[in-house]
């Protein structure tokens, strides 16, 4: 019995072995399409002929037919063996001693390629669309595999009628990898003489509408690129022998574009990198995100991996580090989860909660996320080319030290992805913690040759002085180190929120001369403290973070925070005698309020039974309100617009105007008949309207799942209002400067004290106020 491959069209395609296998047989078996190729070479044979999907029967009349001594050809159309019939006839003769051969063919992926030129001359992945015996994930997961290994891809099966939309999530898969100009060639019914097409474009805007299962599609690799007859070539390598002129590459095309002249439409890219944390990377990053924008520049935020105790939520219900919607405001654009591909939310002292792409990937210790890496590593090169496509210039910050040698091997987010972006790197140091030349050439000192390449120049930062002072030392440091100083920028006052752990250090925690006391229980494991800092703005309110059970006497109003693990520290309040001392202030007439996880700990009990933050099960709560929780597995994630509802009158709260918050929580809470829900939300990634919070009935205690209340100014003043009154005291006016003017106030100061001639030419800009950005 001989399983013969036919080639991609008529006999012409037959190779003379083929051929005579096919002239010797009695029976020839196959599928009617293919029957039809080769039909005048069937003359006194028997035929047998089926239809599509019977690839099973056919096998199977094959074998009987040669197990009657029958001389049997079994034909396919290209090669046999490759998505042929060849490997289902072996599988389902094994036992029977038949003696088969296989006869190679041309196959429709070398017949596609000829059509095209030469792009499977190097390396190359063949793919099947089809999800008939394949999982669509398992496919997707070989797709994104081809696409970081560089591999030339080939499509079978791209497109059938009943399934139309897994060519182009291919394409997308395939841009996370590759440059949107990178060459795609797609044949239709190759090698069938007449009725053969073929079209080359590239892979953002390739045509598929004539896409159907006769064709085949060729993604080129990086270095794949269209001669002048438009052809399709992937180089081998040998033009390191020879002179070539005047190719372009999709690869130089982006290197082209480093050089960036005005017609360009690729990013360069900036890195503001520190010689520690806490030195200022965020605001000079978000101070510059607006300098460049006001100079007419489409640009973007961009850190790799952060590690944060605040996030935010973006339009679409991904989660990332506050400090990139401040950037992304900075930018004049709503924060998207490319903006912080990788967000650690820490849960213990050896372990995060790990979000990819705005979605919890799971929690896993120190040692997992190492092992992790590689693969956060290819989603952090996804988001940095989707969002380089997309702007300008990306301005990238770095996370603590840029010379952490011990993390050298494990880096994804410091100068390795300075590296991915070719970016000149800005290295900021803070004057006032002291030491700072020690730091600067410190840092510079532990880095290698090739990272400290990348050292572009240096920002001192935070000064407070005469800043002629420090000449002897910037001379100093810069002919040690060959690195320009290119600005000292003195400490300015901002009202912008913060989000590193280290700022948090600095929060108050006694109380000062202002009236109004309220507590925010300074949780082992707090997130998203920044919600209260419009209340810390407010002139006559002292906002305490308060870690022992006596800093809570004398206060006006309690706040229980969020938590990244609410069981533990609900456990701690117990431990330490805060709960004792809350519940103390409660008594003896005070208000509570609850955000999130600080909402699930007022309720009569909070259960995890699946251990999605803690192995405690199920705890009682402080039973302040009439709800309980349950942990869920899946994070709600949600923009959301609030109402007011009609219990909440008795806080002051009126429905006439929504108010914006967002939802990050893990657990569903479920009200008792003692309490009322407090908000009515719309989610805005879904538009799903529901109740939220609760209230008790004499308003004292409440809780909710939204973030972000205070920041409306009209909701905070009505609830500081009865604070105020029992205090005697005049609502002063609203003076809060609006997040838009603290932006622009520090671009002025940057631009005052940066070197922006030196800043722009690494980026090849003209940073003068008057003048165009894009230099030649």
């Amino acid at each position: 019995m001989s399983i013969i491959g036919l080639g991609p069209g008529g006999p012409e395609h037959l190779t003379p072995a083929a051929r005579e296998a096919l002239a010797q047989a009695q029976v020839v078996v196959g599928y009617q399409t293919y029957i039809d190729l080769v039909a005048s070479l069937l003359n006194g044979k028997q035929v047998r002929a089926s239809g599509m999907r019977q690839e099973v029967e056919r096998a199977r009349q094959a074998l009987d037919e040669a197990a009657q001594g029958k001389r049997v050809a079994l034909i396919s159309s290209g090669d046999a063996g490759i998505y042929g019939m060849a490997g289902l006839v072996l599988e389902m003769a094994q036992g029977t001693g038949t003696d088969i051969r296989v006869i190679p063919g041309v196959s429709a992926v070398q017949a596609a390629a000829a059509a095209l030129g030469a792009p499977l001359m190097h390396d190359f992945a063949v793919i099947s669309l089809s999800d008939l015996l394949t999982p669509w994930e398992l496919i997707r997961s070989r797709l994104d595999a081809a696409g970081q290994a560089d591999f030339v891809v080939a499509l079978y099966n791209p497109r059938s009628h009943g399934r139309t939309t897994q060519l182009d999530e291919a394409r997308h898969i395939l841009l996370r990898h590759r440059h949107p100009e990178t060459p795609v060639g797609i044949v239709r019914h190759a090698g069938r003489g007449a009725q053969e097409q073929s079209w080359v474009g590239q892979l953002a805007s390739f045509d598929d509408s004539a896409v159907d299962m006769s064709t085949l599609v060729i993604i080129g690799n990086s270095r794949t690129f269209v001669d002048e007859g438009g052809r399709m070539i992937t180089p081998r390598g040998y033009e390191k022998r020879y002179e070539v002129a005047g190719r372009r590459t999709p690869q130089k095309a982006a290197a082209k574009s480093q050089s960036l002249s005005p017609e360009s439409s690729s990013a360069r890219a900036l890195f503001i990198g520190g010689t520690g944390s806490d030195v200022g990377k965020s605001v000079i990053t978000a101070g510059l995100c607006r300098l460049f924008k006001r100079r007419g520049l489409s640009v973007a935020p961009f850190k790799a991996q952060n590690m944060a105790l605040n996030s935010a939520v973006t339009p679409e219900g991904g989660e990332i580090g506050r400090a990139q919607a401040l950037q992304a405001a900075a930018c004049g654009l709503e924060p998207h989860t490319d903006m912080n591909p990788i967000l650690l939310k820490p849960t213990s002292e050896q372990g995060s909660q790990v979000i990819i792409q705005g979605r919890v990937h799971g929690n896993l210790s120190v040692r997992e996320y190492h092992a992790f890496k590689p693969q956060a590593f290819a989603r952090v090169r996804e988001s940095f080319t989707r969002l380089a496509a997309a702007h300008d210039l990306i301005v990238m910050e770095g996370a603590g030290s840029i010379a952490e040698i011990n993390l050298r091997a494990h880096d994804i987010t410091n100068l390795k992805a300075a590296a991915l972006a070719q970016a000149p790197v800005l290295l900021v140091a803070d004057i006032d913690r002291g030491g700072v030349f020690a730091a600067i050439v410190g840092t510079l000192e532990l880095l290698n040759s090739e990272e400290r390449a990348l050292i572009a120049g240096v920002i001192i930062n935070r000064f407070r002085g005469d800043p002629s002072l420090l000449a002897p030392g910037i001379s100093e440091i810069e002919a040690r180190t060959g690195v320009p100083v290119l600005g000292v920028v003195p400490w300015i006052e901002l009202k912008l929120p913060q989000e590193d752990s280290v700022a948090l250090i600095h929060k108050k925690k006694r109380g000062g001369e202002r009236p109004l006391r309220i507590a925010v229980v300074r949780l082992p494991r707090l997130s998203n403290y920044t919600d209260f800092d419009p209340l810390e703005n407010e002139p006559d309110v002292d906002l305490l973070y308060v870690t022992e059970a006596e800093q809570l006497a004398g206060c006006d109003l309690v706040i229980l925070p969020g938590s990244k693990n609410t069981l533990e520290d609900l456990a701690w309040l117990h431990d330490n005698g805060l709960a004792a001392a809350l519940l103390a202030h409660h008594r003896d007439g005070g208000r509570v309020i609850g955000i999130c996880g600080g909402f699930q700990m007022l309720g009569r009990t909070l259960g995890d039974p699946n251990g999605v933050e803690s192995a405690r099960g199920t705890m009682p709560g402080l039973e302040l309100l009439d709800v309980t929780t349950i942990l869920q597995g899946e994070k709600q994630t949600h923009r959301v617009s609030a109402r007011p509802l009609p219990a909440a009158q008795i806080l002051g709260l009126d429905n006439s105007a929504p108010v914006q918050g967002y939802e990050i929580h893990m657990g569903e809470t479920r009200r008792g008949p003692q309490v009322e829900p407090l908000l009515q939300l719309t989610r805005c990634t879904d538009g799903r309207i529901l109740e939220d919070g609760a209230l008790s009935s004499d308003g004292r205690v409440w809780g909710t799942y939204v973030h972000g209340l205070f920041d409306n100014a009209a909701l905070r003043s009505a609830l500081l209002r009865p604070l105020r009154q029992a205090r005697h005291l005049t609502e002063p006016p609203a003076a809060a400067p609006s997040l838009d003017a603290e932006l622009d106030r520090l671009a002025d100061h940057l631009a005052a004290h940066l070197d922006l001639v030196r800043i722009g030419a690494l980026l090849h800009l003209d940073l003068q106020e008057n003048d165009s950005c894009l230099a030649g």
